[in-house]
């Protein structure tokens, strides 16, 4: 975790929200027990960060020890 925010602002990205025990308000949240929100300027920025030695590094960590969905939504 030290690793990924120098990573992200390389990269332009903003950490919004980071939430390991969200609490459900309405509907059904399934099995998942934490989320994160990041901004990027565009679908670009994503990719370059996503794609990056240095997040793909850190991510490898990531996908070993979690079961994690990953959406990218377009913002208003």
């Amino acid at each position: 975790m030290a690793r990924f925010m120098p990573v992200l602002d390389k990269y332009n990205g903003k950490l919004l929200a980071a939430d390991d025990a969200p609490r459900v308000l309405e509907g059904q949240w399934w099995d998942r027990n934490e989320v994160v929100l990041m901004e990027f300027t565009d679908k670009d920025a994503f990719k370059a960060w996503a794609s990056s030695p240095e997040y793909t590094e850190i991510a490898e960590d990531r996908k070993a020890g979690a079961d994690a969905v990953v959406l990218l939504i377009k913002g208003a």
